[in-house]
């Protein structure tokens, strides 16, 4: 009798065992994300997902899923495993958000934040208010520690546990790219071109497109340049002609290297490895205030007028136009989540 009701208890137990559904998906999930600075004076940055499981729009996700704002001028984003990590340049704030569902996990209070770089488990942040970069634990947000690379710091750029930052001056002038050795916090020191902007890697090589000193209020502005850094030494691979050149965002699909051909209004211009003279033939139109590329298309954000909704212009990688999207104030960033 009581073998029986053991296997009676055994069968119903067996019977009861629920086998876990696959997790729903978000509408998050695959989107196209669009971080917007937001207006300088007063306002907040956002974060727009286009398309993925819900092939709508959802304007300002952050805020919508957490009740509170991102944080004034949205400066950059990255992926790190499950998290969006973004930074907030005035706001002096990074903020690790859940991917899926665009809720806060952690944030931390850095002054003067710019871009961030993934290494391990580590989170290379570059700051315009001291001479460190902030090392961060990834998970957490935690801080793990700060590195003196003696200079304001701009883009960075991870190649495992080697760092490569642009030390571009802030609002004045650096022509430096510092690299930093995560692992014992060793920082070397190579000279480029003025106001190192960005960084594409191909092969051992890594490409440094230089923005050139713009000097606003008197003759002083210097040329854009480019520069590959290979085996511990940088050597220059084009210059500008003259200071009336300049560019910013470079980008590659491995075999060509792609940029804008001014600050806050550039247009796209496409140039092999090693040109022999300054590019300077464009491939679409003006209006580009920064620049991405995903799986062999160009993603040119138009600011417009800096105070109203802003667009982001797909092109294929002659520069046919291919689809525009709407945007808030100052697209700056995409990212397929």
């Amino acid at each position: 009798m009581k073998k029986g009701l053991f296997l009676i208890a055994v069968i119903t137990a067996a019977a009861c065992t629920k086998t876990p559904l696959p997790a729903e998906p978000t509408v998050y999930e695959d989107a196209l994300l669009i971080l917007n600075e937001g207006a300088f004076t007063g306002g907040t940055a956002t974060i727009d997902a286009v398309g993925g499981n819900s092939d709508t729009i959802v304007q300002s996700a952050f805020s919508t899923e957490n009740g509170f704002a991102l944080g004034n001028i949205g400066q950059h984003m990255i992926h790190a495993d499950s998290l969006l990590i973004v930074s907030m340049n005035n706001a002096g704030i990074i903020r690790g958000i859940s991917r899926k569902t665009m809720l806060e996990r952690w944030s931390i209070l850095i002054a003067g934040p710019r871009y961030l770089a993934e290494s391990g488990n580590k989170l290379v942040v570059t700051t315009w208010s001291s001479d460190y970069i902030k090392i961060l634990d990834k998970h957490t947000g935690q801080l793990l520690d700060s590195v003196n690379i003696f200079g304001v710091s701009e883009q960075a750029y991870a190649d495992g546990d080697v760092v490569y930052v642009g030390l571009n001056g802030g609002f004045g002038n650096d022509n430096r790219v510092a690299i930093v050795d995560l692992n014992t916090n060793s920082v070397d020191t190579l000279k480029v071109g003025d106001k190192p902007n960005s960084f594409v890697q191909i092969g051992s090589a890594v490409y440094v497109l230089c923005t050139g000193y713009e000097d606003w209020s008197g003759s002083g502005s210097t040329p854009a340049s480019l520069w590959r850094i290979e085996n511990g030494s940088a050597a220059e691979v084009i210059a500008a002609p003259t200071s009336a050149y300049h560019a910013i965002a470079l980008k590659t699909d491995r075999t060509d290297l792609y940029f804008l051909n001014a600050s806050y209004s550039g247009a796209v211009v496409k140039t092999s490895l090693n040109p022999s003279v300054w590019p300077t033939t464009t491939i679409t139109k003006t209006g580009g205030y920064n620049l991405d590329i995903i799986e062999n298309v160009l993603y040119m954000h138009d600011a417009k007028d800096f105070a109203s909704a802003g667009k982001v212009y797909q092109y294929n990688l002659n520069g046919t136009l291919l689809d525009s999207i709407d945007a808030g104030i100052i697209p700056r960033q995409v990212l397929v989540n």
